[in-house]
């Protein structure tokens, strides 16, 4: 049996798809989200091309070229498939791991020029509307050439020693690529080549002088545990998954929230969901989908999608989203002993479930619809702005209880 590290890198891909991702794809096509997602696709396109034939005058591309391109440039993910377990089988064979880990840059690299070259097909026509100076040519090579030292760049700071220097160093990356897209588009070619160039020369000296180890192996194991976890919480949202440990972050900026909640015994099962909401991957989840929701509403907004319709759409579509996502969280400690073991009424869970969904679905709601509230009526569009946010509170007060309610009603594990 061929057990080369080339062979084991290609056992621990094709387990992790056919066997802990491909059962659930059923699940979700039947959910009605692909059709939902075709209907997005229908939608933006058509309210793209109005904003190509009707550009503002004062558009800001190159503020939305930041945001749109410095996210899928700088962030450089790394499938491994390694486990624990590799920890007692692969790190003997260290001297051979090279070979293995270039065939995980290789496969995340592609995937994400992919994603690169897809974000700058949707983002250079809106450029060019709007009399960019730089060719369509140039900002796609520089894109991949940005990414391919983006790449570089992260597997350096993945093998550094101290958790506290990767943080600063990737925050500092983002920071001098945000810059440097930005004189890319906005100032001569010439300019931008100089600072990026500088730039890059400076970070592999930084590099250079920090100690790190040849192979990080906890961290590559625990990223690796980590995007698990995360297809898993995505999955859980259509049907019963089996599930990992998650992950505890502080996340202090959000956990004085749940902080409020009084500490009395009828308060118990929503101390906990409220903390386990904020601090696993699903409260992860649920920010990036609202900063999307948020980002992608200010620009249909922006534009006036489908005299407004359009934006209303996008943002109910987004509301939608968060709360299928939420849905997980009715699934979490279902399987957990002690709720057999303490005295508190099973009932008191069904109700703490339901609080902390609705109040995380009512302030995501508020927050993705703040754009359309923010940029529609003084287009005239006073009513649009008003009917999403009244189908927006529909659902999330009268629609999404009975949908949580059916999910708890479900569970196996309850004693009613």
């Amino acid at each position: 049996m061929d057990r080369s590290v080339d062979s084991l890198w290609q056992t621990g891909s094709s387990d992790f798809w056919r066997r802990s991702a491909a059962p659930y794809f059923r699940y979700i096509a039947q959910s009605g989200l692909p059709g939902v997602v075709v209907m997005l696709l229908i939608a933006g396109m058509a309210g793209y091309g109005t904003l190509l034939r009707n550009m503002p005058a004062h558009f800001p591309i190159t503020l939305v070229g930041v945001v749109a391109l410095t996210p899928v440039i700088c962030w450089s993910p790394l499938r491994t498939w390694l486990r624990d377990a590799d920890i007692v089988f692969l790190v003997p064979r260290e001297a051979e791991m090279p070979a293995y880990l270039r065939r995980s840059l290789r496969y995340n690299g592609m995937a994400c020029a992919a994603a690169v070259l897809l974000m700058c097909a949707i983002y250079i026509p809106l450029y060019m509307a709007a009399h960019g100076e730089t060719s369509a040519v140039l900002i796609a090579c520089a894109a991949l050439l940005l990414k391919a030292l983006q790449i570089g760049a992260a597997w350096r700071e993945r093998q550094l020693v101290r958790a506290g220097t990767r943080r600063g160093i990737r925050l500092l990356r983002w920071a001098a690529t945000a810059v440097g897209i930005a004189a890319l588009l906005h100032t001569e070619l010439w300019k931008a080549a100089i600072y990026l160039a500088v730039v890059a020369v400076l970070f592999a000296l930084l590099y250079m002088r920090m100690p790190r180890y040849p192979i990080p192996w906890l961290l590559l194991i625990e990223e690796e545990r980590r995007t698990r976890r995360r297809y898993t919480v995505f999955f859980g949202a259509f049907t019963d998954v089996p599930t990992e440990a998650a992950p505890v972050k502080p996340r202090r900026y959000l956990s004085w929230i749940a902080s409020r909640i009084r500490y009395r015994s009828e308060h118990a099962f929503m101390y906990l969901y409220a903390f386990t909401l904020i601090r696993t991957e699903l409260g992860g989840i649920l920010m990036r989908l609202t900063g999307l929701g948020i980002f992608t509403g200010f620009l249909s907004a922006y534009s006036g999608l489908w005299s407004g319709w359009g934006a209303a759409a996008v943002c109910l579509l987004f509301v939608w989203l968060c709360g299928i996502q939420l849905t997980a969280l009715a699934q979490a400690h279902r399987h957990t002993v002690w709720r057999h073991v303490y005295p508190l009424p099973e009932q008191s869970r069904h109700a703490a479930v339901l609080r902390v969904d609705r109040a995380a679905s009512l302030v995501s709601a508020v927050l993705i619809w703040l754009p359309q509230g923010l940029l529609l009526p003084p287009q005239g569009y006073v009513a649009q702005a008003a009917a999403s946010l009244v189908l927006a509170l529909l659902y999330v007060l009268a629609v999404r209880p009975g949908r949580v309610k059916r999910k708890l009603a479900g569970d196996p594990d309850d004693d009613e």
